[in-house]
Order: structure tokens, then C-alpha cells, then sequence
């Protein structure tokens, strides 16, 4: 869909040009084209059609000619309906959600009742005010058909069997199928009748099935169709009135087939004959078995991969069937549901895991339970299903492998450590449920000095979105290496893109940060914005209004290089969007909590990722999400200021590592020394008597050819006869550096000196 939008001519669209829409607009499209669910957004006082490639079975014979065409246009049969719902959202600036909301839709030529459920939420501008309506939907017309018409057979069964006698009965029969006026608009059951018509008379002559002209029978209901089915029942026939708003397909005439099976079966019992099976409940079986079936399919399409296909298989099977164990087995996997079996029994009936294209792809086994084996045809079709989900779910699993193993190797294996910055970065895949997302982060150091912090999300999943991406970070860390500028190396890649033949569309933030100035330069290609925390105050947006596009989306593109000056100790947060989309609240909500969750106290970035990843991890997510943090340090000198508490260490080590591994002090003095420091910082929290204040100070630089350290407590050191002292701290610390102490009435401060060997 992305392609076909690329390649559309705009200027007859409502919508405009490409090149001219808000930020809004674009981030919206983004966030659809990416997204496996179906959705529509409505752009504008004409509603311009936006939709994505899962909203095509939605549209049918629509596309391709409503793409970008105002919403009146494209459901004029029921734009009254739909204008009244937008409008609603658009006034009140509120989202707008019902389940199973009816629709006459006319996708397939003719006029069809559908249901969807319907989730529509506002798209606001810069300024706050709603543009658009983002229309998230899910067809459930064929459950709610499903659900009706057994709802509808169901009564007609009670009904039929407490009626009294052959006239009660016929009544009873056509009151029950009229009170489902969607699918039988007009019904009559003609028995014993002199004079019938024609067509009716060759139905009860031959048994066989036959149409009736409605307008010949009756005066039609408004919502039926031309043409009415006549069905052989019992010596008689029953003529049903079918909707001019649904497709007379498969399921529909099963439905009506079964109607006629209850009402023969009724017949034939007030009649007095012996029938030859109890009808009623033979027919009441068999749509049992084939709902069952169905909810089967069902539970395993909804699952993607070997293991939950296996666990979904056995607990139906065994649900459908009341066997006494059943087991599903696929090479290295197996899944089990007791129903009772003895322990040491052998499985009654084995059955083969059929693959089209192949060998067998497992077994099903099942032992019978208490009520008798299990019909062997149920079993058969169980198998069948149970194979040809195992079959997609290999398919699944080897392209998500394939992605998976590409994406990983294609992000960074470590960060590069530079003198004034600490850098973190998260990568999460999405849930099982999703394929594999085209994020990435790079972290890159420049010749110069600078840092260069890049962070994408490619459209799409799987195979192809792992490879666009590796094509983008590959590009664009050869530009930066180049020497270009962040917008300069946008620009490019977006040139790139264009030439590729393949039409790709990702968001990219690009931020240089030169440690020394600690001023950042940065683009954006349609990325949300960085958010920057200074000083213990609360979190905010590097940029406020749209820089560009996202990549690929415009052939021709300059994008901007914008900068921003860091205070010492501040920090800059760069993230996907799956760390902000929750199913359950706008993009607008999740962005505003970020700004709060980012701006709270931790002592390190990897902790503050940890934390966000951690909240992350509570809510529904489905998309893969990167994540890196950047924090401002001193450039040639490291102080941290803690309280003076043992378990404070581990934060003064962490720190003093970055410190040292960003000056490329050798392995083994980094070593020696964050061990001294380690040892001289808990005697400065244990030793010191009457403190003026319950904090410690730790001082470290580099000078000429070694590192110096100073502790410093504000308190005075208990003498080292006195018990508690353990005596031994001074010695291991001179051992590893040159040591000095210096007390006076302000405190102690013990320095540490190491000389750095020669590389």
C-alpha cells in the first residue's frame, strides 16, 4: 500500500500533496502502513481516504479507486451512518468504540449487512484541535451470522418440540425463522394445500429442492430478495424468503438446509410414522460437530507458533471429543491434556499430522474417556486442521528465525565509550504474536570526537523489514563516517531509497553530540521527538513541530540539521514508538506519561531504560522496541556525589568504570583502581565519626601519564585501636596505588594515584 500511495496523483485528493501534510498526518500514516490491523484514516472537512493493505478485505471492489478519495464517495450506502460517527468523534474531540456495529456495505456488488468492531479516535493538529479520525476495525460479520443463526435454530428446536400438534407446529415454525428477519425475511411451510404454486407443487412431487418468484408467493418484505428457496419437508415444503442484503453462499443455505431438516423431522414425529432416526437430534449433533470444527480453526489461526499450536490442538481435541487423553506431538515439541486416561494405557486411535507438500508433521494421539471412543471422522478432520496449522506455524518460525538472526546481527555488539558521555541502549522484540519489526539503533564514534546516536523503525515485519533495515543503518553509518552532517546523511538516505526499486518508508532521528561542548546536532525524518531531562526538572520534546517526512515517502527531500545545547548531568532519551502504543490509550497519552517516566531519578541510564522497559512490559504490546540513553558527563573530569550508604557502591563503581573505559585506561589499571576506590569509599562511609553531613564525594581526572582519585567524607576517623576497625583497607588500597591521607577539622579526603603502563 505503501508503493501504490507513492505512486498515486494527489492533486485531485481532498487529502493534497504528500509534501504538505502536518506531521500529524504523516505520523498517523506511518503508524497505519506499519500495523497488521485494519485501518482507515479519515483526513479533513471531506474526510480524504487513508487506508492500509489489512483494510482491503473491508473495502473489496473499493480499492483501488478510494484510496485518497473523500469518505462520502467511497460508502455512499452508508455515509449518513458513518458521517454521523466521524463527526461525533471530530466535535467532542473524543474516541468513539461499539462492538459488533452494523454497516450496509456494498464492497461486493451488491448491498451486504456487516459488523465490525469499531474503534475511532481522533488525529489532532500542532495545536491540539482534531484533523482526523484514525478508524481501527475488526470484521465480525461472519462470527455474528454464526451466533444468530444458531441462536435461531436453537429456539426453532425448543419450539418445535413442545408444540402439540401438526398446526401448532407449522405456526410455531414460521414465528420462530420470522423473528430472524435478517436472514429470513418471509417464511411459510405449506402443508396438504389443493391448489400450491407450480413451483411449490414440483418440489413436494420430486423432493428436490427448487426457487419461487417471492412476488408470486407474497407481497415481499422490503428486505428480501427476488427469488425465495423451496424446500422439501415431510409431504410438504417449506418456502423461505432469503435477504436482498446478504450472499446466498455456503454457510447461508446450511442454514436454511437445517431449518428444513428440523421441521421434516418434527413432521415425521406428529405424523405418527416411526422415523428412522430421531432427526432432531442427529441434526442438533451435527451442527454441534461443525461449530466445533470451526471454533477449532479458529483457536489455531489465532496462534503462530509449533508449541501454542500444539497446546491450543490438544485442550480443543480433547473438549470436542471428551476423550480420556490426548496427546499432539511434532518433532522436539509435545503437548498433553488428561481427560482421565489410565497412566500406562496405550492411545486407542494414532493418527497422522498431514502435510500437503510433505511427510507427516507429527501425531495425534487419543484415548477414549468414559463416554466411548470418539467418532473417527471428527478425529480425521481434528488431524487435518491440526496439520495445516503446523505447516504455516514452520513457515512462520523459519522466517521469524531468518529475521531474527538478521536483525540482531546487524545491531551493535557493544557502544563505544567516550570521555563526557554514557550511552545505554535496549533492543525488545515484539510478543510472540507479532513477526519480527524493521527497529534499529547506532551508536557511532566519529574521527573528530562527535557521537552519533541513530535510532529507525523501517514499515513493516519480517524478513523484508530486517533487510530494509540493515540497508539503512549500513548507508547512513557510512555517511556520518563520511563527515556528513545529520540532515545532510537524511537527505541522502532518502535519495538512496528512492533508487532501490523496492519502496521502503522508515523514521529516523539522527543526533551528533560532541562531548566537549556538549551540543548536540540533530534530524529527524519523521520520528518522534528525543526527549531531553535537565536538572531534576520534568521531561520535554527535543523538537516540537515536524523536521521532514518519513524516509522513503518523498522522492525529493532536504532535511534540516537543527541545534541544542545540553547542561552537565542532563540527558536525552531517544525510543521507537512501541515504548509509547498501548492498545488501550492514544499515542498522545503515552507520550506524555514518557516525559514523566523519563525525568525519574535513577542512578544510571541503564537503570532508567531498565525502568521504562519494565513498565513496557506490564501493558499489551506487539511492537519491537529500541531504546538509547544518553547522558552528559564531564569531559576530563568524573564527580559523583553519594550518600554515604554501603549499598551506594555499586553505582560509584559502575560510574567510575564508564569514566575510566571512555579515557581507554588499560583493562588491568581500570581494574586496580576501581577496586581502590571501591575499598577507600567504603572506609569514607563506615569509618568516619559524627559526620557534618552523611555524604561522600569522589573526585577522579586524568593528569599527564595517571589517574588521580580523591574521597572525601565530612566527618573524623575513629582510631584504628578501637573495635570495629578493620585495619586493613589503608594496606590494600597503598598496594594498588600511591596512597595519601589528609585529615582535617572539614573531614578526611584519601587520594589515590596510579600511574598508567605504557600501551
Amino acid at each position: 500500500m505503501g508503493a501504490r500511495m507513492s505512486a498515486l496523483d494527489w492533486s485531485g485528493s481532498p487529502a493534497g500533496e504528500p509534501a504538505t501534510w502536518p506531521e500529524e498526518l504523516v505520523g498517523a500514516v506511518v503508524t497505519m502502513l506499519a500495523s497488521r490491523a485494519q485501518m482507515m484514516i479519515c483526513w479533513g472537512p471531506r474526510y480524504a481516504t487513508l487506508y492500509n493493505d489489512a483494510y482491503l478485505m473491508t473495502l473489496g471492489d473499493k480499492h483501488p479507486g478510494s484510496l485518497g478519495r473523500p469518505a462520502a464517495e467511497v460508502w455512499p450506502e452508508s455515509w449518513d451512518e458513518r458521517r454521523r460517527l466521524l463527526d461525533r468523534v471530530i466535535t467532542s474531540d473524543r474516541a468513539f468504540y461499539a462492538p459488533d456495529h452494523p454497516f450496509l456495505s456494498e464492497r461486493y456488488g451488491f448491498p451486504e449487512m456487516t459488523y465490525f468492531d469499531v474503534s475511532y479516535d481522533p488525529i489532532r493538529d500542532s495545536r491540539g484541535e482534531p484533523r482526523g479520525v484514525l478508524c481501527v476495525v475488526t470484521d465480525t460479520t461472519r462470527r455474528v451470522r454464526r451466533e444468530r443463526r444458531s441462536r435461531t435454530l436453537a429456539a426453532l428446536g425448543r419450539r418445535l418440540t413442545a408444540a402439540p400438534d401438526q398446526r401448532t407446529l407449522a405456526a410455531e415454525a414460521v414465528a420462530t425463522l420470522t423473528g430472524d428477519e435478517d436472514d429470513v425475511p418471509f417464511a411459510v411451510l405449506r402443508l396438504d394445500e389443493p391448489d400450491p404454486h407450480p413451483a411449490i407443487r414440483a418440489v413436494i412431487e420430486s423432493g428436490l429442492p427448487g426457487r419461487v418468484p417471492l412476488a408470486e408467493v407474497t407481497d415481499p418484505p422490503p428486505s428480501a430478495a427476488g427469488d425465495a428457496l423451496v424446500l422439501p419437508v415431510a409431504g410438504g415444503a417449506l418456502v423461505l424468503g432469503r435477504s436482498r442484503f446478504l450472499a446466498l453462499d455456503d454457510e447461508y443455505r446450511d442454514f436454511f438446509d437445517a431449518a428444513a431438516a428440523q421441521i421434516a423431522g418434527a413432521l415425521r414425529d406428529r405424523s405418527g410414522r416411526t422415523p428412522v432416526a430421531d432427526d432432531t437430534a442427529v441434526l442438533r449433533e451435527h451442527v454441534s460437530r461443525l461449530r466445533g470444527l470451526v471454533d477449532v480453526a479458529a483457536a489455531l489461526n489465532a496462534v503462530p507458533t509449533t508449541a501454542e499450536v500444539l497446546d491450543v490442538a490438544a485442550r480443543h481435541v480433547l473438549a470436542m471429543t471428551s476423550a480420556g487423553r490426548v496427546v499432539v506431538t511434532a518433532p522436539d515439541a509435545r503437548a498433553e491434556q488428561d481427560g482421565g486416561a489410565a497412566p500406562a494405557a496405550e492411545p486407542d486411535v494414532v493418527l497422522p499430522l498431514p502435510d500437503a507438500a510433505g511427510p507427516p508433521l507429527g501425531e495425534l494421539r487419543v484415548w477414549d474417556g468414559a463416554g466411548g471412543p470418539a467418532e473417527p471422522a471428527v478425529l480425521i478432520q481434528l488431524a487435518r486442521l491440526i496439520g495445516l496449522r503446523l505447516a504455516n506455524a514452520r513457515l512462520y518460525e523459519t522466517e521469524h528465525r531468518i529475521a531474527s538472526t538478521l536483525q540482531h546481527s546487524l545491531l551493535p555488539p557493544s557502544l563505544p565509550r567516550v570521555p563526557g558521555a554514557i550511552v545505554a541502549s535496549r533492543y525488545v522484540p515484539g510478543s510472540s504474536e507479532a513477526r519480527v519489526g524493521g527497529d534499529w539503533y547506532d551508536v557511532i564514534a566519529a574521527p573528530d570526537g562527535e557521537l552519533f546516536l541513530v535510532i529507525g523503525d523501517v514499515v513493516g515485519k519480517g524478513v523484508q523489514a530486517a533487510a530494509g533495515m540493515g540497508q539503512l543503518r549500513n548507508a547512513l553509518r557510512a555517511y556520518v563516517l563520511e563527515g556528513f552532517d545529520c540532515g545532510a546523511a537524511l537527505t541522502r538516505l532518502n535519495r538512496l531509497v528512492d533508487t532501490l526499486g523496492r519502496r521502503q518508508f522508515a523514521t529516523v532521528i539522527c543526533v551528533a553530540f560532541d562531548p566537549r561542548t556538549r551540543r548536540l546536532r540533530f534530524s529527524s525524518a519523521g520520528h518522534p521527538s528525543p526527549i531531553v531531562v535537565a536538572g531534576g526538572e520534568p521531561g520535554d520534546f527535543l523538537y516540537a513541530a515536524a523536521m521532514g517526512p518519513p524516509i522513503g515517502a518523498l522522492g525529493s527531500v532536504t532535511y534540516p540539521t537543527r541545534e541544542h545545547q545540553l547542561p552537565p548531568g542532563s540527558r536525552l532519551l531517544l525510543y521507537t514508538d512501541g515504548l509509547v502504543e498501548d492498545r488501550h490509550q492514544g499515542i498522545d497519552s503515552g507520550l506524555a506519561e514518557l516525559t514523566v517516566d523519563a525525568a525519574q531519578p535513577t542512578e544510571h541510564v541503564e537503570d532508567l531504560l531498565d525502568q521504562l522497559l519494565g513498565k513496557a512490559s506490564r501493558h499489551d504490546r506487539r511492537d519491537d522496541i529500541a531504546l538509547i540513553a544518553l547522558e552528559a558527563t564531564e569531559h576530563r573530569e568524573f564527580v559523583l556525589r553519594l550518600p554515604a550508604a554501603a549499598d551506594r557502591l555499586t553505582v560509584l563503581r559502575r560510574r567510575l568504570e564508564d569514566f575510566l573505559a571512555a579515557h581507554a585506561v588499560p583493562d588491568d589499571d581500570a581494574f586496580d583502581l576501581v577496586v581502590a576506590v571501591s575499598e577507600a569509599a567504603a572506609n569514607a562511609i563506615e569509618h568516619p565519626l559524627d559526620p557534618a553531613e552523611p555524604v561522600i564525594v569522589v573526585e577522579a581526572s586524568l593528569t599527564g601519564d595517571a589517574v588521580l582519585v580523591t574521597i572525601r567524607d565530612t566527618g573524623r576517623w575513629r582510631p584504628a585501636t578501637e573495635p570495629g576497625f578493620r585495619g586493613r583497607g589503608l594496606a590494600l588500597i597503598g598496594a594498588l596505588t600511591e596512597l595519601s591521607v589528609h585529615r582535617s577539622p572539614e573531614g578526611t579526603a584519601v587520594t589515590l594515584r596510579r600511574p598508567l603502563r605504557p600501551a
